[in-house]
């Protein structure tokens, strides 16, 4: 019996806890949460790596595909990066945060 991870297509969304536009995805089994805007060039990739972010591909065919060190060296997949999405402070959370409603 073969197990595979499972990947889906990327979704736009909402951060639950900043409300920032958010694309989500699951890669070979892993929830992927990205800011929507790609970064711009390699610089940019490099400072979300140093500040701990995780980096992806946004393929044409909306798949997220997490960019490991060999990824990133043999750069060879075609489509926009962007950095995990993290937080960017503390938000107050409104009535209907609380409530479940959008």
């Amino acid at each position: 019996m073969s197990r595979h991870l499972i990947s889906t297509v990327a979704t736009e969304h909402r951060c639950d806890r900043c409300r920032a536009p958010i694309i989500t995805a699951h890669d070979d089994g892993i929830p992927a949460r990205v800011d929507t805007a790609p970064l711009p060039d390699r610089q940019a990739e490099i400072a979300a790596l140093l500040d701990g972010k995780w980096t992806y591909t946004l393929t044409l065919n909306r798949h997220l595909i997490h960019r490991d060190a060999e990824r990133i060296t043999a750069n060879n997949l075609t489509g926009t990066i962007h950095a995990e999405h993290k937080c960017a402070g503390p938000t107050q959370l409104t009535f209907d945060d609380l409530n479940g409603q959008q």
